[in-house]
């Protein structure tokens, strides 16, 4: 019989893991600290791509080009701009309907590609109604380009 049990006399065995999840929690919280850092620095410009006319659309003067302007306002409302007014548009339907209704009347070209929609999106618009309206424009078969527009500075 043995006053000291024999669990007690053996030297330990156990390794504490304890520093080394500290440091791995540190060094993750870095890594992605910085990765997101590195996104924001990054990805915060959006450029605009350069078009390259196809060889049916080159061969268009600027002059047999229709131009249909639509804003897009910083609470996402459509309007329909003309040289004298704007036209509030009730949402994509709308437009939609305006288009179809302007191309049976005659009013806009036979061949779609020399109408061009131009969107005109103000810098804080959302961008769920810039893609709608893009895509609903590109569904009928006419082409939408952005446009951007510098601020003035006073």
């Amino acid at each position: 019989m043995q006053l000291i049990p024999h669990d007690e006399l053996k030297i330990g065995q156990n390794f504490n893991f304890t520093p080394m999840i500290d440091f791995l929690f540190l060094m993750l919280s870095l890594f992605a600290t910085l990765a997101i850092s590195r996104a924001k620095l990054f990805d915060s410009e959006v450029n605009l791509v350069s078009i390259k006319p196809t060889e049916k659309s080159a061969s268009l003067r600027p002059q047999d080009i229709l131009q249909i302007n639509l804003s897009i306002s910083e609470k996402g409302e459509y309007k329909w701009l003309t040289e004298y007014d704007e036209y509030p548009m009730d949402g994509i339907v709308a437009i939609q309907q305006e288009l179809t209704r302007q191309y049976q009347m005659g009013v806009l070209p036979q061949d779609k590609e020399r109408t061009q929609v131009r969107l005109h999106i103000d810098q804080k618009a959302p961008w769920k109604p810039i893609a709608e309206a893009i895509f609903a424009v590109r569904e009928l078969g006419f082409q939408a380009h952005p446009v951007y527009e510098p601020v003035e500075t006073r």
